[in-house]
């Protein structure tokens, strides 16, 4: 009779559910219904969430799930595997993956990029780092050997203090922007806000820093400090934002609201853009991807804009992103999830973590947020993360799943701003249930927080160095010291007992958008798992500050025409035009059961 008694209870309290439901008011961006149970809480901002701020003070509970303000709870196990009509697939032996001390870096790694497939530059401010010129002063800038993990010391003029950078489609480098001049006995810089640098890449040593701060041709319009780059479809880079002086967050009087082109003519005048007056004061380091209509899209502070470069103008406004701001110094992670072309290559943008508010105290922030700007209707998806996150860095993985590392869970960026380092890395896996994508992996035994990075590199592994919450280089005395080690993370797809495929045929050094060619890839062995073979093509972009400037990844058509033994020949196009993936350097995976190739470089353009 209990028993009966409760079933009836419960039944009972699921058709007021029901009920209730069906007659709540409607969350003011949900289309005119009531929130969903994933995310629950109509939040102050009239979206639908499930983080603290969303479920909080202001919610809205006649509009939220079941008329109650509360979160959702989600597993932050992966999800079940899906059936696979029998077929064994590979286990990892480690699966969180591993973390291992490589190297130094000689300077502090506030800024770093990829520039070769051996070849890392790491860029710093000025300060008093252990490397050294051969005039004795210290060195804010190094070549890392990423095969050997030894640096050289290279020499640039201009301080590179919070700047950016994107590349060419020839592969050249460029960085823009900086901070004051520093000229001590110790330091040797000229003013940078203003700077363009080059940076032509090498493998034999030889390269070194182009600059000419006195020629106008190397300056921008104006002072850009926390400056964008972005690689653009045409070639050029585009240049946005920043602020006219070194400050801890943007204020109007000193706010760059507008862009910019590298090259441009020498009468080309900056041109306004009045969002970025609109997403003040956390507007610095945009947000800036380019979409396959040739328009970008622009996300600073909570909020973003569909933006045409060419007519040079807001196309259209999206829905701000709720549960607070995501830019510097509120920093959050951004990522354009890996496009496909199954799915007509929709653009889908996941924003993740930020700070409650500008103070030391405040909390980091644990929610997502996700759009589909291939939608007729765009709207935020809000998710949570298993920890709060402010400053980490969202890194694109060989098989299209994001790592999210570095970073804190109390404060916001800036030198001694904030704490609680975040040790354990989480993966973000796109294609799984909502409710079901975040897994946390091994933690690192390293604080990571203001002016780390991280990168994905040829052969699989993730680059993580940096740290430096102190204004200078400090060891001692501080709560974190200033950090050169070098870690390589091994992620769980390289530990499996399936041997690593291989791109066995020579790839051209240079390629051009829809071709076509033949690849031979050789799986080793097919006696345990069947071949199951995709390639992935990436641009690992210039990182700095959790910014990933136009770091994409895509995933490629390809069809197999041979076999032999273990060896297959597939036919690979490349994407079928430069709004999908901008011209510039590139690495190509293939993977096998989710198992990674080591990647081949090459010029898309």
């Amino acid at each position: 009779m209990v028993f009966i008694h409760k079933l009836g209870l419960i039944l009972a309290a699921s058709l007021l559910s029901i009920s209730f439901t069906a007659d709540a008011a409607a969350c003011k961006y949900n289309s005119g219904l009531a929130c969903p149970e994933e995310t629950p809480c109509c939040s102050p901002h009239g979206h639908c969430g499930n983080s603290r701020l969303a479920c909080g003070n202001g919610c809205d509970a006649t509009a939220s799930f079941n008329g109650v303000c509360q979160p959702y709870i989600f597993s932050t196990s992966p999800a079940p595997p899906a059936a696979a009509g029998g077929k064994p697939k590979p286990v990892p032996t480690q699966p969180k993956g591993s973390f291992k001390l490589v190297g130094l870096t000689g300077v502090a790694a506030q800024h770093i990029a990829l520039v070769t497939p051996k070849k890392m530059l790491i860029i710093d401010k000025v300060e008093n780092n252990p490397a050294k010129l051969p005039s004795g002063r210290a060195a804010h800038t190094v070549e890392y050997d990423i095969e050997t993990n030894e640096y050289r010391v290279l020499d640039v003029a201009t301080n590179t203090f919070c700047s950016g950078g994107g590349f060419l489609p020839n592969g050249t480098l460029i960085s823009g922007g900086g901070a004051e001049a520093r000229m001590t006995h110790t330091f040797d810089a000229t003013k940078g806000f203003q700077s363009l640098r080059m940076w032509q890449p090498c493998e034999d040593n030889s390269c070194e820093w182009i600059e000419n701060p006195e020629d106008p041709a190397w300056l921008m319009t104006g002072n850009r400090w926390y400056v964008s780059f972005t690689t653009l479809p045409s070639g050029d880079l585009f240049i946005l934002g920043g602020s006219n002086e070194s400050l801890a967050i943007n204020r109007y009087a000193t706010n760059n609201p507008t862009w910019e082109l590298y090259p441009k003519a020498a009468d080309f005048q900056a041109v306004h853009m009045p969002f970025m007056v609109d997403a003040m004061p956390n507007n610095l380091y945009p947000n800036v991807y380019t979409l396959p209509d040739g328009n970008l899209y622009i996300f600073a502070n909570q909020k973003s804009c569909i933006y045409n470069v060419e007519r040079r103008e807001e196309i259209k406004r999206l829905p701000d992103l709720p549960g607070g701001p995501r830019s510097y110094p509120l920093t959050g992670s951004h990522v354009l999830l890996p496009l496909d072309p199954a799915k007509d290559y929709a653009h889908e943008i996941l924003v993740c973590g930020g700070s409650e508010a500008m103070t030391t105290h405040s909390n980091a922030l644990s929610s997502c947020g996700r759009i589909n700007l291939h939608a007729a209707d765009p709207q935020w998806e809000m998710d949570e993360m298993p920890t709060p996150r402010l400053m980490s860095d969202a890194v694109i993985l060989a098989d299209g799943k994001i790592m999210l590392l570095n970073g804190a869970q109390i404060g916001y960026a800036g030198f001694l701003r904030a704490s609680n380092p975040i040790y354990t890395p989480i993966v973000y896996d796109p294609d799984a249930p909502l409710g079901h994508r975040f897994t946390e992996w091994t933690p690192s035994n390293i604080a990571r927080m203001y002016h780390s990075v991280a990168t994905l590199l040829p052969d699989g592994t993730v680059f993580v160095a940096g740290s430096n919450q102190n204004s200078e280089v400090r060891f001692e005395n501080v709560p974190y010291p200033t950090e050169y080690r070098v870690e390589s993370f091994t992620p769980p797809y390289l530990t499996t007992d399936l041997e690593r495929p291989e791109i066995v045929s020579e790839i051209p050094e240079k390629l051009t958008y829809d071709q076509k060619l033949d690849i031979v890839i050789d799986v080793k062995a097919t006696d345990r798992y069947e071949p199951d073979v995709t390639f992935m093509l990436g641009h690992r972009g210039f990182v700095t500050h959790s910014t990933h400037m136009s770091q994409r990844m895509t995933k490629l058509v390809s069809t197999k025409t041979s076999e032999d033994g273990t060896k297959i020949t597939y036919s690979v196009a490349m994407p079928p035009n430069a709004n999908l993936m901008p011209p510039g350097p590139h690495y190509i995976h293939m993977l096998n059961n989710g198992v990674p190739s080591k990647a081949i470089h090459f010029i898309l353009n």
